[in-house]
């Protein structure tokens, strides 16, 4: 059986060339064909080598075909690229513009709310709500945690503002209103990544001071030295290694050895310049006590050190 790269598969199409319902039948059984929804199908093999964000595209793709749902909340989210922290995709997620009437099945959870026609967009095709309501949305139904990192990667985008966040958290229930009115405030387009996000939410809740981010560095001649992901004038800084720093991300021209040679050297020129500095990475976000204790004995050590020299 053929594919078309990209696309999905109605059983319209697959009678039209020649194959059979049985044959339709046969192909689901043997795995050549996955049933995504009652007559809309996808190669088995092209899903195979696709990111879980992909797949959720293609069940997205056939769960709105023939529907009148706007899709919503974390599939928004997929369709307008934005990061998402350890999300579940199990469920495509739509929302339809009335009070009730909202359902969950084993493949989708539709969600009734209010819907004005500003709060709806369209995507490669897709009816989907605007950034600004998909991180609303977000914010009433996810941990602060996956809503802040969620909101972070739409405000550094540019694709929306936390003033336009805001206002449309303030459309619909109340139900939720107050802690994605707590996610809105959080926000900083700042953060360069998700675990920069989660980075800021676990400094937060273990009580520090909020730092500065990504500020410009400069020596006393007025070299540029570095812009570190966090820092806190009482002369602690603190970086967050992704691994994804050191692999897909890498200039070109470079390597990731080249990468992480030059960020183990930009570390020791601050050092040198009077910060200290401290480095984390995804496994210690999983374990904060510990990580906060590094960072305490950090500003312990900067206490007794004279100021950077560093402007």
């Amino acid at each position: 059986m053929g594919t078309r790269d990209g696309e999905l598969w109605t059983r319209r199409e697959l009678l039209a060339l020649g194959t059979t319902d049985d044959g339709i039948r046969r192909a689901v059984g043997d795995g050549t064909l996955v049933r995504l929804r009652p007559g809309v199908y996808a190669d088995a093999a092209r899903r195979e080598g696709m990111s879980p964000e992909q797949r959720h595209l293609d069940d997205i793709r056939a769960a709105v075909t023939g529907d009148r749902s706007v899709v919503s909340h974390q599939s928004a989210a997929v369709v307008h690229r934005l990061g998402l922290w350890n999300p579940d995709l199990t469920l495509v997620h739509t929302t339809v513009d009335r009070p009730r009437g909202g359902k969950r099945t084993t493949r989708r959870h539709l969600h009734a709310a209010s819907l004005p026609g500003d709060h709806v967009t369209t995507v490669d095709g897709l009816p989907v709500t605007t950034v600004a309501r998909t991180v609303a949305d977000l914010g009433r139904t996810l941990s602060f945690e996956a809503a802040v990192c969620v909101g972070d990667s739409a405000v550094r985008s540019g694709a929306v503002t936390a003033a336009e966040v805001h206002d449309a958290v303030a459309v619909g229930s109340r139900a939720g209103r107050r802690a994605a009115t707590r996610v809105v405030t959080f926000l900083d387009g700042l953060s360069g990544s998700v675990g920069e996000s989660r980075s800021r939410v676990m400094l937060h809740a273990m009580g520090f001071p909020p730092p500065r981010l990504q500020v410009a560095l400069y020596d006393e001649s007025g070299r540029f030295l570095a812009r570190p992901d966090f820092l806190w004038d009482v002369g602690v800084i603190g970086e967050f290694d992704g691994f994804v720093k050191y692999s897909e991300l890498v200039p070109t021209g470079s390597t990731p050895r080249r990468v992480l040679f030059e960020e183990k050297r930009r570390e020791d020129l601050l050092r040198s310049h009077g910060w200290v500095v401290v480095r984390w990475v995804w496994a210690d976000l999983a374990a904060p006590h510990a990580l906060a204790e590094r960072i305490r004995r950090a500003f312990e050590l900067a206490a007794a050190l004279p100021d950077p020299r560093t402007w």
